[in-house]
């Protein structure tokens, strides 16, 4: 982890409030299958890069093995932020597709900031000397753009409070924007783009959570993007695509971190925005933070990383399809497999 991460974790102090009584502190005992396809005949090599769990704030991974790889492994950690992939290669690969399994263990809790604006600090020097990664204003997919900045100053006026800016932001991504899950014609598969997001008021979730990173860091707020999927209560005991969930976080002195999923905020049949504005229940697990990232032994280097939601893939030094290019679908895709383990005796709330 980041030292930010550790800083922050000293005076973030999450709890559940007694509207929520269904959450706890749960632990998953999960099997995760990644699949590589459309690997052409004859081809010579394959690099892969797959997004795997990690201790966090919020979870604790108990324990890891790799069930099946198609090739020799090992676990690799990017120098930028601190995240661990696991990165097999393959000779020669003799199918036009690949899966590698890994299962593990992990803890998770839930979080609510009770965020009081009247505690909430001011950015200092300090926090800009340490935080200048998250307080980019030319970060690819994050810019500040002058329709950016203009709609961040509309919104905040002449607040100067952190935490109340940080509010009016998510509320006005919110507002303005929709997940594809609540407007179908919304685009469901994109780079994850703040202006994107402006151009067409929606569309993933790192749409509109690239859009926030973007007006936060646009007030002075620093801000950053966290990638992991959802352990939905209807899937237990089932093997599905769960799909991938990011999130955004911003700092506010004297509170750390504070985790915000704007999509779940906005999901009229969801816990409401005062749940997840502040927030996440411990129906998730976290992959890794950040984005643009420098794998070393790319053979693709003109370029980093955008994200990685599941993972990157060379084949013969050609990147795969992350996400779908026309009519050509996504190479790279995921299952999961999960249970919750309860005490002997336990019975879980629902």
């Amino acid at each position: 982890m980041k030292l930010p991460l550790l800083l922050a974790a000293l005076t973030l102090a999450p709890h559940v409030r007694a509207d929520f009584p269904n959450e706890a502190t749960r632990t998953y005992r999960v099997q995760q299958t990644v699949t590589l396809s459309g690997i052409p005949d004859g081809a010579k090599s394959v690099k892969w890069w797959i997004a795997i769990p990690d201790d966090e704030r919020f979870q604790e991974v108990l324990d890891f093995a790799v069930t099946s790889a198609p090739g020799p492994w090992r676990i690799v950690t990017e120098p930028d932020h601190g995240n661990r992939f696991m990165l097999v290669e393959v000779a020669h690969p003799a199918a036009s597709s690949l899966s590698s399994k890994v299962e593990f263990t992990v803890r998770r809790r839930p979080v609510f900031v009770d965020l009081v604006p009247a505690q909430a600090g001011a950015i200092t020097d300090t926090h800009r000397r340490l935080f200048v990664d998250e307080l980019r204003t030319d970060a690819p997919h994050m810019k500040v753009t002058p329709r950016i900045a203009k709609l961040a100053n509309d919104s905040c006026g002449a607040e100067t409070n952190i935490a109340k800016q940080a509010q009016l932001l998510l509320t006005a991504v919110a507002d303005y924007a929709d997940h594809y899950s609540k407007d179908p014609t919304k685009p469901k598969c994109s780079l994850g783009d703040a202006e994107d997001c402006m151009t067409n008021a929606g569309g993933c979730c790192t749409d509109l959570h690239s859009m926030f990173i973007a007006l936060a860091r646009a007030r002075g707020i620093p801000a950053r993007l966290q990638m992991g999927y959802r352990l939905r209560e209807a899937n237990e005991g089932k093997e599905t695509d769960p799909g991938y969930r990011c999130w955004a976080e911003y700092f506010v002195p004297n509170y750390g971190w504070i985790p915000a999923d704007i999509v779940e905020a906005d999901d009229p049949k969801g816990l409401g925005r005062a749940r997840w504005f502040t927030g996440l229940t411990e129906r998730r697990l976290w992959l890794n933070e950040g984005r643009e990232f420098d794998l070393a032994g790319r053979a693709v280097t003109a370029k980093r990383v955008n994200t990685m939601v599941i993972g990157y893939a060379e084949i013969d030094g050609v990147e795969a399809r992350v996400i779908p290019d026309g009519d050509l679908p996504a190479q790279l895709s995921r299952t999961v497999f999960y249970t919750e383990q309860k005490p002997a005796g336990a019975v879980a709330a629902r």
